[in-house]
């Protein structure tokens, strides 16, 4: 769940992301729009966004993921919810099992080494509102 304070119609920016270009994901905005990006080894990405850019104020933004099974590397129901209301809808078809990267961490705010997603540019992705907070339930 992020809580974010966007200036206008067309900000952008990483949000919070984990890992990189070889395998990640990313919650993200381009042009306004909430993007969710997962990124398998670099060879099948699943990219779910909002049809419309948020308006300028502060929003909750909540991305899920719901697991098809109980199993490493199952796909899974992407989510993305803005204010308490569903905003887009996806299916991951296979996830990564046990980790992503020895060597790419998590990152809020910009997307610091690889990029996860070839939506933005490496090392020209700092979000361009403002982040609140971030909050990540691993239930």
């Amino acid at each position: 769940t992020a809580e974010i304070d966007v200036k206008d119609a067309k900000t952008g920016g990483v949000i919070i992301s984990q890992a990189g270009y070889f395998g990640g994901w990313v919650l993200y905005m381009k042009e306004g729009k909430v993007h969710h990006e997962y990124n398998w080894f670099a060879l099948e990405r699943t990219n779910v966004a909002t049809p419309m850019a948020l308006a300028a104020g502060k929003h909750t933004i909540m991305y899920e993921f719901i697991p098809d099974e109980a199993k490493p590397g199952t796909g899974g129901k992407s989510t993305i919810t803005i204010d308490g209301k569903k905003a887009a809808e996806g299916h991951i078809p296979k996830t990564q099992a046990y980790l992503f990267s020895a060597d790419e961490g998590a990152d809020v705010g910009v997307d610091g080494e690889t990029s996860v997603s070839s939506d933005y540019k490496q090392g020209d992705n700092k979000f361009s509102g403002n982040i609140i907070k971030v909050t990540i339930d691993t239930k």
